[in-house]
C-alpha cells in the first residue's frame, strides 16, 4: 500500500510539472494555426491573382486585410484577456477564423475574398497573445523569454509545414479544396481549446500577481495611459515592427514571388529556400530567448542579430550573382537573425506591472504587426509603379526582378533603422521596470470596495 500510495503521488507529481505545457501548447497550436492561414497567400499568389484578375498593389491589399483585423485587435485582445481569461475567449478566437476562412474558401468576388482574410485576422490576433498569457499564468517568470521565442520558432515550423503543402496542393486539388483540410483543423482545435485549457492553476488565489482579477473599466484605462505614457513602448513596438519585415513582407507574402521572378526558380525551389528562413527563425528563437534570460540582457541579442541580418538581406537584394545553392544558406543565416525579435514581447512585459502583461504584450504585437499593414500593400503598389513589362496574356501585369528588387528595397532599409533605434532601449535586465506606485494601482486591495468604518 505504502509503495502504490507514492506511486500515485510520483503520478499526480508528473502530471502537475507536465500540465502547464499542455495547456501553454494549446496556445502555440493555434499560433501554428494562425501562420497557415497568414501565409497562405504568398503561396497561392499566382492562383489568387487569376481568380480574381487582380494586381499587385490588389493583392498586397487583399493579403493586408488579415493584418488590418489581427493589428488592432492586439490591444483589446490583450484587454479582454485580462478581463475574461484565456479559455473562452481562446475558443471563440479559433471559431472566428474558421468563420473567416471558409467565407475566402467560398468567395466568388474580391469583397468576399477581403471580408474573409479580415474575420482571420479577427480571430488569429488572440493566438500569440493568449500564447504568451497562459505562460505568465502557468509557468516560472523564468520561462518567459524561452517560451516566446519557442511560441515563434512552432509558429514558423508551421509556416514552412504550410507552404510545402500548398504547394503541393495548388498542382492537385486547387487552392479552394487545399483550404478544405484547414478548415477541419480549426474545429477541431476549438474542441481542444475548450476541452483542456484552463484560465489558471486550481492552487493560485488572489494575490499581487494574480492575473485574472476582473479590471473594471477605470483600471482599463489606467492600464493604456500606463503603458502609452511609456516612451520606451513605443521604441520597443517600433523597433520589433522594423525587425520584423522580413517576416511580416518578405517572408509571408513576397518572398516566393521574389524569388521565382528574380532566381527563374519553379514553386517548388523557391518554397524550399523560403523555408531555411524559417528554420533559421526555429533554431534561433529558443536560443537567442534562453542566452537572454541567462546572461540578463535583452539589447544587446537584438541589435547584434539585426546588424547581420541587415547586411544579409542588403547581399541577397543586391549583390548582382548569387549561386542558387548559396541562397540556401544565406536565408538560413536571415532566419537565424531575426529570431531575437520575440525579446520585444519580453521588454514590453518587464516595462509594465505585471497584473496588465496581457495589455502590454499585446500593445507590443499590436505595434510590431502593424509592419503588415503597413508595408504589404506598399510593396505591391510599389512593384506597379516600377514595372514596364508588358501586360501578359490574361491581361495581368508582369514584373521584372529589377521591380522586386525596388519594390522590397524597404526591408533592409526598415532593419537598418530598427538597428539605429535599438541603441535607445533602456536595458531591463529581464527584471520588472514598473514603478512602485504603478504596481499599487492593480493590487487587490484596490481592487476591494472601501470598508466604511464602525462607529463607535
Amino acid at each position: 500500500m505504502p509503495m502504490q500510495a507514492n506511486n500515485r503521488i510520483l503520478s499526480f507529481s508528473i502530471f502537475r510539472s507536465i500540465y502547464p505545457w499542455v495547456i501553454v501548447s494549446c496556445g502555440m497550436l493555434f499560433y501554428c494555426y494562425n501562420y497557415f492561414l497568414r501565409v497562405s497567400p504568398g503561396v497561392m499568389q499566382p492562383e489568387l491573382s487569376q481568380a480574381f484578375h487582380i494586381t499587385a498593389t490588389q493583392f498586397g491589399a487583399l493579403a493586408a486585410f488579415y493584418y488590418y483585423a489581427y493589428t488592432p485587435m492586439q490591444l483589446p485582445a490583450g484587454m479582454i484577456y485580462d478581463k475574461f481569461g484565456v479559455r473562452f475567449v481562446l475558443c471563440a478566437a479559433c471559431l472566428i477564423a474558421v468563420i473567416g476562412l471558409s467565407i475566402f474558401i467560398t468567395a466568388d468576388s474580391l469583397t468576399m475574398a477581403k471580408t474573409g482574410r479580415f474575420l482571420i485576422g479577427l480571430g488569429t490576433a488572440f493566438a500569440y497573445i493568449g500564447t504568451l498569457k497562459l505562460a505568465s499564468i502557468w509557468l516560472p517568470p523564468r520561462r518567459f523569454g524561452m517560451v516566446a521565442g519557442l511560441a515563434t520558432a512552432v509558429g514558423m515550423t508551421a509556416g514552412t509545414l504550410s507552404q510545402k503543402y500548398l504547394t503541393h496542393a495548388l498542382e492537385t486539388i486547387g487552392y479552394q479544396a487545399a483550404l478544405h483540410t484547414a478548415l477541419i483543423t480549426g474545429i477541431a482545435l476549438s474542441v481542444i481549446i475548450i476541452v483542456l485549457v484552463r484560465n489558471r492553476p486550481p492552487h493560485q488565489h488572489s494575490s499581487l500577481y494574480d492575473m485574472h482579477t476582473p479590471m473594471n473599466i477605470k483600471q482599463l484605462w489606467e492600464a493604456l495611459r500606463i503603458i502609452f505614457t511609456n516612451p520606451q513602448m513605443w521604441l520597443i513596438g517600433i523597433i520589433g515592427c522594423l525587425l520584423y519585415l522580413p517576416s511580416s513582407v518578405f517572408l509571408d507574402l513576397w518572398g516566393i514571388p521574389y524569388l521565382k521572378a528574380v532566381y527563374q526558380l519553379t514553386p517548388e525551389q523557391a518554397v524550399l529556400i523560403s523555408s531555411y528562413t524559417f528554420y533559421g527563425w526555429i533554431i534561433s528563437c529558443p536560443i537567442i530567448g534562453a542566452i537572454s534570460d541567462k546572461i540578463k540582457r535583452r539589447r544587446l541579442p537584438l541589435t547584434a542579430t539585426g546588424l547581420f541580418a541587415a547586411f544579409l538581406l542588403c547581399f541577397v537584394f543586391y549583390s548582382p550573382t548569387i549561386n542558387v545553392s548559396a541562397l540556401y544558406a544565406i536565408f538560413f543565416m536571415i532566419g537565424f537573425c531575426c529570431g531575437a525579435h520575440p525579446l520585444c514581447f519580453a521588454l514590453g512585459k518587464e516595462n509594465n506591472p505585471i497584473q496588465i502583461s496581457g495589455t502590454a504584450v499585446a500593445v507590443t504585437n499590436m505595434l510590431i504587426m502593424a509592419g503588415g499593414v503597413i508595408f504589404q500593400p506598399v510593396v505591391g503598389k510599389l512593384l506597379d509603379l516600377h514595372t514596364s513589362s508588358p501586360i501578359s496574356a490574361d491581361g495581368l501585369p508582369t514584373y521584372a526582378a529589377s521591380d522586386y528588387t525596388f519594390a522590397l528595397s524597404v526591408v533592409p532599409l526598415g532593419v537598418a533603422l530598427g538597428i539605429f533605434l535599438s541603441f535607445f532601449l533602456k536595458e531591463t535586465y529581464c527584471e520588472s521596470q514598473a514603478k512602485e506606485s504603478d504596481e499599487k494601482i492593480f493590487t487587490p486591495r484596490h481592487l476591494e470596495p472601501a470598508v466604511e468604518p464602525i462607529a463607535n
